[in-house]
C-alpha cells in the first residue's frame, strides 16, 4: 500500500493473548428496523463493543475505538482509558446515539455518531476529531474483531485500502471515507499495533497479515478531523467489502435519515402514554424490539451482552452469555409487547416457543441458541408453565396448539412438578414460591384450553393439581423461624 512498508507477510506471536468479551454494562444498543440489515451494535465506556451478525446470538467484535498519539511527545492515549465519556440520545424516537470523549488532559475531543444502513449489514460511524491544545496528533483506529462468536480463530489482512478479517463463513471489512495509512495486522498482546505504538510512538512497518488467532487491526487515519467509518459484514470478504463500500457511497447522513425513519414508523403503531412517561417508554419499547432476531422471528434474546464481562473467555464459540433465549424472559417480553400494542410480536414469540424451543416431552430448555439448540442443561418448571399462560393470553386454543403443545407441556408439569430442578435464579433445586405460582397459573390456563377442546378429563386433572399445590404452598415454602421469622417465603 502507498506509504506503507511491511515487515513481512505474516505477523509473529500467534495466536496472541486470550480473548474476553466486554462488560455487560452497556450504554446503548442499536439496529435497523429492517430485515435487509442484519447487524446489531452495543456501546460502552466510550467505545463500540460487540457487533452481532447475521443473527442476534452471534457476536463478531470485541471493540472498535481510537488511539491518539502526540507526534511531539509520543504520548499514546486510548479512548476507553484516557478520556471522559458522554453519551447522547439524538432522537427520542430512534436508537440513535452519539459518544463524545474528552481527553483527561483537555487536549482534544472525539465525537462519534452511530447509525446502521437499513439496506445492508453495515454500521456507519461519523467521527469528528477536534484538537483543543497541543499537537500535532496522529489518530489511529483500533479494531479487534471476534468473528463467529469467538476471538481466537480470526484471520486479518489489508487489501485495497480496507482492513479485512474472516473466520469460516463470517467476514468484516472496515473502510474510511478519507484514507488509512500506517496499517498493521497482529496478534493481541504479542504483535498488535497498540503495543508498538506504546513502545515507539509510531507504526513504521506494519504487518500485512495475521492468520488464525486473536487478531487486532490498527491503522492511522489520514485527514483525521472529520470522516466516516464503514464496518461491513458478510459471509465472505467480497460481501463484507461490497456492503461497506455501498454504505460509504450512500453516505452517513442519508443512512441516518433512513434508519431513524424506520424507528419512527415502528413506534407510530404503539399505544400512547402520558407525555411525562413517553421518552422512557419509547426507549424501552425500541430496546425490546431491537432484541428480536430478523431470521428466527419471535426469538428475543435476554440481552445483547455477556454477563460478568471481562471474565468469560472468548477464545472459543462456547460462551452464550445473555444472547440466548430463555422461555421465561421471552414470556415477559411478549407480555410487554402486548401491553404496548404490538400483539404481532407476542404471537411470534409464542410461535417460536412452541415450534422451535419446545421439546418432544413438552418441556422447554433452560435456554437455547436461536435455532433451538439447548445451551445449559437444566430444567426450570416456570419456563414450562409460562408458554401456557401466554397461549391463554393470546387466545390460542386451536386443536393443533392444544394437542401438540399445550397438553404436552401441562402433562410435563403434572409429572414433574411442583418441585423444580432450578428456580428462576438458576441456583437452587426444590420448592420455589415463584416457580409454583407460575405452575399453578399455567395449569389453570391449560385447563381452560382443554375445555375449549372438549377434553374435560385433562382439564379436571390440571385444576385438581393446581388446587392441591395452592393448598400446600405455605407448608412447602413459608417459614416462621430464623432471622426473618414473620412468615416469609
Amino acid at each position: 500500500m502507498k506509504g506503507q512498508a511491511t515487515r513481512g507477510q505474516e505477523a509473529p506471536g500467534a495466536p496472541g493473548a486470550d480473548a474476553h468479551w466486554a462488560s455487560a454494562g452497556k450504554d446503548a444498543v442499536g439496529t435497523s428496523n429492517t430485515f435487509e440489515s442484519k447487524v446489531w451494535f452495543t456501546l460502552a465506556g466510550g467505545a463500540l463493543t460487540e457487533v452481532y451478525y447475521p443473527t442476534v446470538d452471534v457476536a463478531n467484535v470485541q471493540t472498535l475505538q481510537f488511539v491518539v498519539v502526540s507526534d511531539n511527545s509520543r504520548r499514546v492515549e486510548v479512548e476507553t482509558k484516557d478520556t471522559r465519556h458522554r453519551i447522547e440520545i439524538l432522537d427520542a424516537r430512534a436508537l440513535s446515539f452519539r459518544q463524545t470523549n474528552t481527553a483527561l488532559s483537555g487536549a482534544y475531543t472525539l465525537t462519534k455518531t452511530y447509525t446502521v444502513d437499513p439496506e445492508r449489514s453495515t454500521l456507519l460511524i461519523d467521527v469528528r476529531f477536534r484538537k483543543l491544545k497541543g499537537g500535532p496528533y496522529s489518530l489511529y483506529v483500533y479494531y479487534d474483531p471476534s468473528l463467529n462468536n469467538s476471538g481466537r480463530h480470526d484471520t486479518a489482512w489489508t487489501e485495497d485500502g480496507a482492513l479485512l478479517s474472516s473466520e469460516v463463513d463470517k467476514a468484516s471489512a472496515l473502510l474510511v471515507s478519507t484514507r488509512f495509512d500506517r496499517i498493521t495486522n497482529g496478534y493481541l498482546g504479542t504483535s498488535d499495533g497498540l503495543k508498538e505504538l506504546r513502545a515507539t510512538g509510531e507504526i513504521k512497518n506494519g504487518y500485512a497479515r495475521a492468520n488464525d488467532g486473536n487478531v487486532v487491526q490498527l491503522a492511522r487515519v489520514a485527514s483525521n478531523d472529520t470522516f466516516t467509518l464503514a464496518l461491513g459484514f458478510g459471509r465472505d470478504k467480497a460481501e463484507a467489502l461490497k456492503n461497506a463500500r455501498a454504505s460509504l457511497s450512500k453516505g452517513f447522513d442519508e443512512a441516518r435519515l433512513e434508519y431513524e425513519a424506520g424507528w419512527h414508523e415502528y413506534i407510530s403503531g404503539l399505544q400512547r402514554v402520558a407525555p411525562e412517561y413517553e421518552r422512557q417508554y419509547l426507549m424501552a419499547a425500541m430496546v425490546l424490539k431491537a432484541h428480536e432476531d430478523k431470521t428466527h422471528r419471535g426469538a428475543m434474546i435476554a440481552s445483547l451482552t455477556a454477563p460478568w464481562g471481562g471474565g468469560p473467555n472468548a477464545n472459543e464459540a462456547n460462551v452464550g452469555g445473555y444472547h440466548l433465549v430463555w422461555a421465561r424472559d421471552l414470556y415477559e417480553v411478549a407480555t410487554a409487547f402486548m401491553a404496548m400494542g404490538d400483539t404481532a410480536a407476542a404471537r411470534r414469540a409464542l410461535d417460536y416457543l412452541f415450534t422451535v424451543q419446545q421439546k418432544s416431552d413438552g418441556s422447554f430448555p433452560q435456554n437455547s441458541w436461536l435455532d433451538g439448540r439447548q445451551f445449559y442443561g437444566g430444567i426450570q418448571m416456570d419456563q414450562v408453565a409460562y408458554p401456557l399462560i401466554l397461549a391463554f393470553q393470546l387466545d390460542r386454543a386451536d386443536k393443533e396448539t392444544w394437542t401438540k403443545h399445550v397438553k404436552l407441556a401441562a402433562d410435563f408439569l403434572i409429572r414433574h412438578g411442583p418441585m423444580t430442578g432450578q428456580e428462576r435464579w438458576e441456583e437452587e433445586t426444590g420448592y420455589s414460591p415463584s416457580t409454583i405460582a407460575a405452575e399453578i397459573a399455567g395449569l389453570v390456563c391449560a385447563a381452560h384450553i382443554a375445555r375449549r377442546n372438549n377434553d374435560e378429563a385433562s382439564s379436571a386433572i390440571y385444576l385438581a393439581a393446581a388446587d392441591d399445590w395452592m393448598r400446600n404452598l405455605d407448608r412447602w415454602t413459608a417459614t416462621s423461624t430464623g432471622t426473618h421469622a414473620d412468615r416469609n417465603y
